[in-house]
């Protein structure tokens, strides 16, 4: 007998939804809807240089600055299915190639019949039907442009939103008395609108250095402060690494140290926290200082195992990683394979580091993970040349922050190695 088409609602039309779709729609017994909110797919590639409220009142979601390139290079963002992004030298692109790659995907694939766009989901709920045990779920949704809302049944949901929306800005002592510009990554835009002035970063991850780069032609002078180990890199003359801080009083800003510097702008690289205001109570699904549970390799929700949040996992690879998480979660959907009791599903999703904010990073773990999901799901594995190009990236990277964005990366012939070749 056949099985019955199971229908699935896909939330967000960025990169995870594009891929959920893709892999979705290749299968008969799927029948998808995407909800997108904004007129557009790509969800953070969208570049928009205005701030704050889009036409429809929602808080604009790109965090994409008019100067960003990608901080990995091209060849291992593409989705193993679509080998599009060949640059090779330099081998990182701008946030318009990276958003002209979606949408050619998107038609590659045909899949814009499956997305409603200006449509912003306001409630997911799991319900069970009166004739049976088994659990379905009511999405409420809302047409932006009629402000008419209706309620669908679907047998799956995935989450697509995308994590990198909603700001986390640590409570610093003495802000309050700070008469200058207090901003997050999230709102930058140009680095001309900080002519002249006397700039702290706070975080040294990616944002934070590439921002400070992208600020030296025209800031006085960039105070890059951070707690972990000092970067080796040569920096520009005016980019200046110090520890973290510890409060301001007016514009001075005290670090840990007892130093302090004086500064017209306090500019927050801290990252983003997980937000999911659509999801009801009843799914279950807490976040705590970035902690989400209960999941089930950060991607299944355990009370409810026909929803999957995809893309909770942070400094990793994402494209490649989509594409394993959501092929997982499919053959779930498929009986393909049976997922472990609900106490070892717990068990894996206990919080295996110091802090709740890193319970997600994984950096040179995630090879081993998208490992396990397709040996588990009987899927191919991803190339080899991805994990090989990670590796040697984030070596090379390290010593010339600068420049790394134009090296050359060539995977050779065997689809295994990588070279990659600084800029002198």
């Amino acid at each position: 007998m056949a099985e019955s088409v199971k229908k699935v609602c896909i939330v967000g039309a960025g990169a995870a939804g594009l891929c959920a779709a893709k892999h979705l729609a290749e299968d008969s017994n799927f029948e998808i809807i995407v909800y997108e909110q904004t007129g557009d797919v790509g969800g953070t590639w969208v570049y928009n240089h205005k701030i704050g409220l889009n036409e429809n009142g929602l808080p604009i979601h790109s965090s994409m600055y008019q100067n960003l390139r990608t901080n990995l290079p091209a060849k291992i963002m593409n989705f193993p299915d679509y080998m599009r992004m060949e640059a090779q030298e330099p081998c990182c692109v701008s946030h318009n190639e990276v958003l002209s790659y979606l949408r050619n995907y998107m038609e590659h694939f045909k899949l814009l019949k499956y997305i409603q766009f200006y449509v912003k989901v306001e409630n997911i709920r799991p319900i069970k039907l009166d004739n049976s045990n088994e659990e379905k779920w009511l999405v409420r949704v809302k047409h932006l442009k009629t402000q008419h809302t209706e309620e669908h049944r679907y047998d799956a949901v995935m989450i697509c939103n995308g994590h990198y929306f909603e700001p986390y800005m640590p409570v610093i002592k003495g802000m309050d008395t700070f008469p200058g510009i207090v901003m997050h990554s999230h709102s930058y835009r140009k680095p001309e609108e900080f002519k002249d002035k006397k700039v702290l970063i706070l975080g040294a991850a990616s944002s934070g250095i590439d921002i400070g780069i992208d600020l030296v032609q025209h800031s006085s002078i960039i105070y890059l402060s951070h707690n972990q180990e000092r970067f080796t890199s040569v920096f520009p003359f005016n980019m200046i690494q110090v520890v973290g801080v510890d409060r301001l009083e007016g514009t001075k800003c005290f670090l840990k140290d007892g130093t302090s510097v004086t500064i017209d702008v306090f500019l927050y690289c801290t990252g983003y926290q997980y937000s999911f205001p659509f999801l009801d109570e009843s799914c279950d699904v807490r976040v705590d200082d970035n902690y989400v549970t209960p999941l089930y390799k950060h991607l299944i929700n355990i009370e409810h195992q026909t929803m999957a949040i995809v893309g909770i996992p942070s400094q990793i690879v994402p494209f490649p990683m989509f594409h394993i998480q959501v092929q997982y979660f499919l053959n779930i959907l498929k009986n393909r394979f049976v997922l472990p009791s609900k106490s070892q599903m717990l068990e894996d999703s206990k919080l295996k580091t110091l802090k709740k904010r890193h319970a997600h990073r994984m950096m040179t773990e995630q090879w081993e993970y998208n490992d396990s999901l397709a040996n588990t799901g009987q899927f191919n594995r991803l190339p080899a040349f991805y994990k090989a190009g990670y590796k040697a990236w984030h070596s090379k990277k390290k010593g010339n922050l600068l420049h790394y964005k134009d090296a050359k990366f060539v995977v050779s012939e065997n689809g295994k190695d990588v070279e990659i070749v600084l800029p002198n």
